[in-house]
């Protein structure tokens, strides 16, 4: 008999396995865990969405050109330039892939989404990790961590989990400062969210240099997560190189249409963007009244700190959950005393505070 053992998921058995019964039935009734849309996309995403269902049929257009115009025209950018992706994460892996390998060292914030971290240990890369000010980036420790053998620099901006920005000025000064072998890579996941009069995703900075490369993802503020539609703004001969590693036909049909849909409504973006503002005063000023310490936060979710330790941290999570809420563990970032939380519905939000007033018996 031979040695070589089949996957145990894979058997001879006459017996077919079935489908889950409900495939998207949540485990919590408020699941405020991931950072997603509390609302369901816009009506014109949907019915988008919906007609793409006649033709599941077909292969959606290689290159994702419609969606790549939409995003063209409006953030007035060249559509040759932009690569669409499925998710923003896949181009982040492709990001490695490319441009890192073993022996290189990639610079990221500490706090800084965990993917980097995978990303470059996969490439056989050496991940260097820079700390922050408060849970805010600084550039300074950034340019100090730089030596000859970097070759990449991270930098989710706002950053995931910690809510926070680097403005402008500061991301011109961190390029213009870098040497030109250093690829930036701009992960402006939340964008949307961010009006600072000071905050820029730094689309022109890939217009001014040959070294700067931006991701964006509908996921967040357009609710699409469940159908992962990204896209990355970069130098020609960069997205040339990535088209490489696309593969087959990344972002589907039905992806591309809402995709394109979500981006033109306009009236829906606003709507989410000043909810999520709104609510992320509203539970920040509720928390904080509970002596739970909150990081200021320009995207859709908050980063609280207990001071009373981990084991308070772990308690009322636990509590949450009893009374079913779930919300975001950080230990992953060595954040042992902190939890993350998304903002959701006002019912949603006003239950999460009302627990918790609870837990803390107040």
């Amino acid at each position: 008999m031979s040695n070589i053992k089949a996957n145990k998921y894979i058997t001879s058995s006459p017996a077919q396995p079935q489908p889950p019964a409900d495939l998207v039935k949540p485990k919590f009734k408020i699941d405020l865990s991931l950072n997603e849309s509390p609302f369901a996309p816009s009506e014109k995403a949907i019915k988008a969405y919906n007609e793409a269902g006649k033709v599941l049929n077909r292969y959606p257009d290689y290159t994702s050109a419609g969606l790549r115009g939409v995003l063209a025209e409006k953030y007035n950018l060249d559509d040759k330039r932009i690569m669409c992706t499925a998710g923003s994460e896949q181009m982040l892996a492709f990001l490695a892939r490319a441009y890192i390998s073993e022996g290189d060292e990639v610079i990221y914030p500490k706090y800084g989404f965990m993917v980097y971290r995978f990303n470059i240990m996969m490439a056989g890369a050496t991940p260097v990790a820079v700390d922050h000010d408060d849970f805010k980036i600084n550039v300074d420790y950034i340019l100090d961590a730089v030596t000859d053998k970097t070759r990449l620099v991270f930098l989710d901006n706002p950053g995931n989990p910690t809510g926070t920005y680097v403005p402008y000025d500061e991301i011109k000064r961190l390029r213009a400062s870098l040497p030109g072998h250093i690829l930036l890579v701009l992960d402006a996941a939340y964008a949307e969210f961010a009006v600072e009069g000071n905050y820029d995703s730094g689309l022109k900075l890939v217009d001014e240099y040959d070294n700067v490369v931006v991701t964006r993802t509908l996921s967040k503020l357009y609710g699409l997560s469940g159908l992962r539609v990204g896209w990355t703004y970069g130098p020609d001969e960069i997205i040339n190189t990535l088209l490489h590693l696309k593969g087959g036909f990344n972002v589907s049909i039905a992806a591309q249409a809402a995709g394109a849909a979500a981006v033109l409504d306009d009236k829906y973006a606003v709507m989410v963007r000043d909810h999520s503002r709104k609510w992320i005063d509203w539970l920040t000023s509720e928390l904080r009244a509970l002596g739970i310490k909150v990081t200021p936060s320009v995207c859709n979710f908050i980063l609280i700190h207990f001071t009373d330790g981990r084991e308070k941290m772990k308690a009322c999570y636990t509590y949450l959950q009893e009374n079913d809420i779930n919300v975001g563990q950080v230990g992953m970032y060595k954040l042992d005393a902190s939890l993350r939380i998304t903002v959701g519905t006002e019912e949603e939000n006003k239950a999460l505070v009302a627990t918790m007033k609870d837990f803390f018996g107040k």
